[in-house]
């Protein structure tokens, strides 16, 4: 069991300790007050304080319940390393931690499963074996609507760094995953979404049920997150799906409706997904066909079954060869429209109402001169015009990606992975486009997402090196690097590059003495896009994660900033693919190295 919070503790491990097909090994919590009294008294568990403790000898599964942004990056680490991981909803944030999982499931041999329950529900059993009753599916309606129930969590669930979304990720993610149980899988062609937070920083609207504990410094009035969203898609097949996934209403109970429309009748499922307590007393299903409305009988089950039945199918889920892969595929799909109805939330926002996810260019109320022209978030959520994932700590340290960022090499690097290409794979068109998709990442690690050789690593080096004289400074970085030693801020760079090209291609640039820390893949367990080189960063800089920015020109650069809960600033000065970019969510939007400025002003004393 890795991490053990509240889905842990009140889920998984009870059903565990009951279930003949599973014998809890190992307890991995990085807090040992929790190992204790996750294991208690009894004898012969491991109690871990980290994933880099396990080993495939030690466990044959790791079921996974971390907070969302460490879910790929953990699941990641285990997956390369043999053991076949079961992870909690949200699988993953982004389609950069999709990629991550799926190379990471290839490396290792190992099966990622995913924890959805919603389909294991009899009563979502019973509506599923009735579709085919409906005629032609015309159309879904899924709405999961808490009257109370924003959770707390510790303080992570609320902000957007650490979670990935509101209730749209949390809740959302089951009624997408119960939409593909109706529809098999489907391709989304339209979506339009909308997203509001007007409980998320109400006391009075916390799901008390949960007993959450106050965290420093995340009361209320901090939360950055949805509680509300709301979305319209169009499959390809022309089937509509309306979706509405709220923590908190003016209701007075929790509902989940599920309505399945067809060209013959219609079927409606009312219950209650998740262990809130105000919640329908009952589970009701009804099939209406030419005005008359028949009532489905269902079975009573307590509340929480559908977990202790989704183990039952564990063990034969990690003997099935045709496992690999099929979560990351269901995971893709999720993510690709959860990240598009952020969009077009994004892009519907208006300057009557709290501006959630805002990037440069779309906050029509900005906050201050500086934030507007550099896209970064500088008020609170929940005022009016403000814009959500506001810095909670003054920046005392910057974090640079290197190429892409502070050295144009794109010419470079494209000349050397022609030659290696060419002396390794042969004749052919070398596939550059597609290396520059995964930029971020050490080059060994490309080579294996592409299924090219790793030998092509010992040419590209070298000709890199040959033609290092070539590689110029971007316009303006120097003189913000200088400006930024002079107001105090700390300096690091952490690159997909080894470390010793990376120092020895700035020093030849005479800027290497004006950095503290130069940070290569090769010097962290992990690369991009896992949160291990920009942990390192901070404990080298002696910074909290609160205080640092990351600069990046790839989506890998602002996941592995998001993993470890550091602003994500994406730099679009270079060549990157702002579509991309601005799909992953930074917290600014830098189009000149100098909007950095506005993001740090001079360091004060203490």
């Amino acid at each position: 069991m890795v991490g053990l919070g509240w889905a842990a503790t009140r889920i998984w491990l009870p059903r565990l300790n009951g279930h003949p097909d599973f014998v809890v090994s190992a307890v991995v919590d990085p807090d040992e007050a929790a190992r204790a009294s996750a294991v208690g008294s009894e004898g012969g568990v491991l109690m871990l304080s980290s994933v880099d403790q396990l080993s495939s000898s030690m466990v044959e599964l790791a079921i996974i319940a971390v907070p969302n942004h460490l879910h790929a990056a953990v699941a990641s680490t285990l997956l390369a390393a043999g053991i076949p991981a079961f992870v909690e909803k949200p699988v993953c944030l982004n389609s950069s931690e999709v990629d991550q999982l799926a190379a990471a499931e290839r490396a290792g041999g190992a099966v990622l499963l995913a924890g959805s329950a919603a389909r294991y529900r009899a009563d979502v059993r019973s509506l599923q074996s009735l579709v085919g009753a409906v005629g032609q599916v015309r159309h879904v309606d899924l709405a999961w609507v808490r009257a109370r129930g924003v959770p707390n969590a510790d303080g992570w669930f609320t902000r957007r760094r650490l979670a990935g979304g509101g209730a749209l990720i949390d809740l959302g993610w089951h009624l997408l995953d119960t939409a593909a149980t109706v529809l098999g899988p489907v391709t989304c062609e339209q979506v339009v979404g909308a997203v509001s937070g007007d409980f998320v920083n109400s006391s009075s609207s916390h799901a008390t049920w949960r007993q959450d504990k106050k965290a420093d410094g995340h009361a209320g009035g901090q939360a950055d997150v949805e509680d509300s969203a709301r979305c319209f898609l169009v499959t390809a097949d022309g089937v509509s799906v309306s979706l509405h996934a709220s923590w908190a209403s003016h209701e007075a109970r929790d509902l989940t409706r599920i309505r399945v429309e067809g060209s013959a009748g219609t079927i409606t499922l009312r219950c209650t997904f998740g262990f809130s307590p105000n919640r329908q007393h009952r589970s009701t299903l009804t099939h209406t066909r030419d005005g008359t409305s028949r009532v489905v009988q269902l079975p009573d089950e307590p509340v929480g079954v559908e977990y202790a039945r989704q183990l039952d199918e564990v063990p034969a889920l990690l003997n099935d060869p045709a496992s690999k892969g099929r979560a990351i595929e269901e995971a893709s799909r999720i993510v690709g429209v959860i990240e598009q109805v952020y969009d077009s939330a994004r892009l519907g926002q208006t300057s009557q109402q709290p501006i959630l996810y805002a990037l440069a260019g779309d906050v029509s109320k900005p906050a201050t001169a500086a934030s507007q022209e550099c896209g970064f978030n500088t008020t609170r959520a929940g005022e009016p015009g403000s814009v959500a994932g506001a810095p909670d700590y003054p920046t005392r340290a910057v974090i640079f990606d290197l190429d892409g960022v502070i050295v144009d090499s794109s010419a470079v690097m494209r000349e050397a992975f022609a030659i290696a290409y060419a002396e390794v794979v042969g004749d052919g068109d070398p596939p550059f486009e597609e290396y520059c998709q995964h930029l971020g990442r050490y080059f060994p690690d490309i080579m294996q997402i592409m299924g090219l050789p790793l030998e092509m690593e010992q040419p590209f080096v070298r000709e890199s090196y040959r033609l290092a004289h070539r590689i110029l400074l971007f316009d303006g970085i120097a003189d913000v690097i200088r400006e930024l030693r002079a107001r105090g801020i700390r300096l690091a760079v952490a690159t997909g590059k080894s470390g010793a090209r990376a120092r020895s291609l700035l020093d030849q640039l005479g800027i290497l003495k004006t950095f503290d820390h130069v940070i290569g893949s090769d010097e962290v367990d992990h690369p991009k896009p896992a949160p291990d080189i920009v942990l390192r960063a901070l404990e080298l800089l002696g910074v909290r994660s609160q205080e640092a920015v990351m600069v990046g020109d790839a989506v890998t650069d602002l996941a592995s900033a998001q993993a470890a809960a550091v602003a994500a600033a994406a730099a679009l000065w270079g060549e990157s693919n702002e579509t991309e970019m601005l799909r992953a969510r930074p917290d600014a939007v830098l189009r000149r190295p100098s909007d950095l400025l506005a993001l740090c002003p001079a360091v004060t004393a203490g």
